[in-house]
């Protein structure tokens, strides 16, 4: 039986060939070349589309399972009340509940339940983890923890292998979690921090393999971020508790772990549009804790604070090598300049440990200048904006800390024998180049060219240069009145002139300036600063 045709479908190619016709007339009066007309094919008529209704036998199935599945519930608790279940019988249903779970998930997750496999994956190795645990901690025991631990591991191992051979990054997030939890549920106390981070080398590196074997996981971004993040938070719990005889041996595992930890970020030998994600943050994340640690482990082995500056130019000089290898993974110069003010910054660091530990302001406010400028000059070279939201990041962090440190000196400015230290320190150089004034003004500069950006962080910018330049400035000259003689009195009303003049000024620059966001920003703060003077 043929499908009558659509009346409403006839009518517009009817009126689609006059409109056709009349062209061709008008270029034919005209004497312009005729050109046909394409006829334009006509559409079959879609098909109704089809309701489908839910069988009534699947509704009365559905209830009967949630009924079957309260009823066991309550059953199994009323069997644990009466002692008829033992702790020997509910561990191992625990454990066969688990591997039920984690069976049914690798189906999902091969098939096409990817989502909710994740999610099943997740019950099931919890399932499994709760059982062994409940089994190694009972009084008394059913077996040794170190059994209960082999078997997580076991299957937080089969987990990533199948992580792998579904190219899921969701259950490579689910297995580090789990791997990372295992050591916690299974602790007994002690001081065994080699032990953890030998195991924590053993868990990154078979998660490390899970991208690798599948040619793909540039792009997960939680399985990235926890495999690296997971790891180095309990290196930082171990380096905090290890004992001094075995600092040296944690020390040499430390570095096996940044290893790891570059090679997890970087993702060499992949495809070639496979670029990883977020790979500058990463790395500075990495490097940050990686030095941090090392100090501490230094200091724990009682070696010369001032010879850790060595290591930190290893730091600084690994990222230069690093700039050619990553242009050829990444297919650009996005990660050039983080590596390069990696490289500044640590550079800009051993000169402090390498001196005198008060120089790490100074070194903070160096370094938020630096991110600062290379997070705009990436925005006008047009780099990947995923890179300058990094470096912004990076930049607004650093930005607070050198401000923070900086307030920390500042209150003490009007202290007579703060001054005095504080001359003795720059051995008698005049009151503009002490550390407390550059800390500042760079601080404050940092913050203006945060200020560029513009949005919400533009304004944060813009008020962080407003506070820490008026107050370094104010503060300064309050100091040049004390060091030459003045009372407490002078330098209160240096402050108050110093404040009022800015205010002034801006107020002033505000009126005839000609961008109009920039001219309600120097009125603005004008006001607030002649009210602060006032007051």
């Amino acid at each position: 039986m043929t499908e009558s045709p659509d009346p409403l479908q006839e009518r517009l190619e009817r009126l689609e060939s006059s409109v056709a016709w009349l062209v061709d007339r008008e270029r034919q009066r005209q004497g312009a070349p005729v050109q046909p007309t394409p006829s334009r094919p006509v559409r079959p008529p879609a098909p109704p589309k089809v309701r489908k209704e839910i069988n009534p036998i699947v509704w009365v199935a559905a209830v009967g399972s949630v009924i079957a599945l309260l009823g066991a519930a309550f059953f199994l608790r009323w069997s644990i009340e009466r002692g008829w279940l033992g702790i020997e019988a509910r561990v191992l249903m625990g454990i066969l509940a688990g591997l039920g779970l984690s069976a049914g998930a690798a189906r999902l997750i091969l098939g096409d339940g990817r989502r909710i496999g994740v999610t099943v994956l997740l019950a099931g190795l919890g399932t499994l983890m709760f059982s062994f645990r409940v089994g190694a901690f009972h009084a008394p025991p059913l077996f040794p923890p170190v059994l209960g631990f082999a078997g997580t591991a076991f299957a937080v191992l089969l987990a990533g292998g199948l992580a792998a051979r579904a190219k899921s990054g969701g259950a490579l997030a689910v297995t580090l979690a789990a791997g990372l939890a295992t050591p916690l549920m299974f602790s007994q106390g002690g001081h065994h921090e080699v032990a953890l981070a030998v195991y924590l080398a053993v868990l990154s590196g078979a998660a490390l393999a899970v991208p690798y074997l599948a040619k793909a996981g540039a792009a997960w971004g939680g399985s990235r971020w926890l495999g690296l993040l997971g790891p180095w938070a309990l290196l930082g719990a171990a380096v905090a508790e290890v004992q001094r005889e075995d600092a040296s041996t944690l020390f040499t595992l430390l570095i096996l772990h940044f290893i790891l930890g570059g090679l997890w970020i970087w993702l060499p030998g992949h495809r070639e549009d496979a670029k990883p994600r977020t790979p500058a943050t990463l790395w500075f994340l990495l490097t940050l804790a990686m030095t941090g640690l090392s100090y501490a482990l230094w200091k724990r082995m009682d070696l010369d604070a001032a010879w850790f500056s060595a290591p930190i130019l290893v730091f600084g000089a690994l990222n230069l090598l690093l700039v050619k290898p990553c242009r050829v993974r990444l297919g650009g110069r996005q990660a050039d300049l983080a590596l390069l003010v990696l490289a500044g910054g640590h550079l800009a660091l051993a000169v402090p440990v390498a001196l005198a530990w008060r120089w790490v302001g100074l070194f903070w406010a160096v370094f938020s200048l630096l991110l600062a400028w290379a997070a705009g000059q990436a925005q006008d070279e047009g780099h990947e904006g995923q890179e300058i939201r990094s470096l912004r990041t990076l930049a607004f962090g650093f930005a607070a800390l050198a401000s923070l440190r900086w307030m920390f000196h500042a209150v003490q400015v009007l202290d007579p024998g703060y001054l005095f230290h504080l001359a003795r320190v720059t051995r008698g150089a005049t009151p503009f180049l002490n550390i407390l004034f550059l800390e500042g003004a760079l601080a404050a500069t940092a913050w203006l060219l945060v200020a560029r950006w513009g949005g919400a962080a533009g304004i944060l910018g813009w008020l962080g240069a407003q506070f820490i330049g008026n107050l370094a400035l104010a503060f300064e000259l309050a100091y040049f009145t004390r060091w030459a003689g003045g009372s407490p009195r002078a330098a209160s009303i240096t402050l108050t002139v110093v404040w009022a003049l800015s205010g002034a000024l801006q107020w002033l620059r505000g009126l005839t300036h000609e961008s109009q966001a920039l001219s309600r920003g120097l009125v603005a703060s004008g006001y607030a600063w002649l009210g602060l003077a006032c007051g």
